[in-house]
């Protein structure tokens, strides 16, 4: 592959999801509470959630149910 066949910010993405996810973990893991907001609702989290989180290199989900929500464009409170 040469630079002319590389997409611009390839791993972009997944490096911004690993951020984000590493902060999401280090609220809970530390008691803390992490909020996701949407344009219509907002969920609290707590230290008991942090299974319901993952992340790939298209971005970090959150279970809700049987399926994986895309939080990617989400808002977000961290709070101790």
């Amino acid at each position: 592959m040469t630079n002319d066949q590389m997409r611009p910010n390839r791993f972009g993405r997944w490096a911004k999801a690993r951020h984000l996810y590493g902060r999401i973990i280090e609220t809970l893991r530390a008691g803390g509470t992490v909020t996701v907001a949407t344009a219509t609702q907002y969920t609290h989290y707590r230290p008991k959630h942090i299974d319901l989180f993952k992340v790939t290199p298209t971005g970090v989900y959150v279970q809700h149910g049987k399926r994986w929500d895309c939080i990617d464009y989400c808002g977000f409170r961290f709070t101790s």
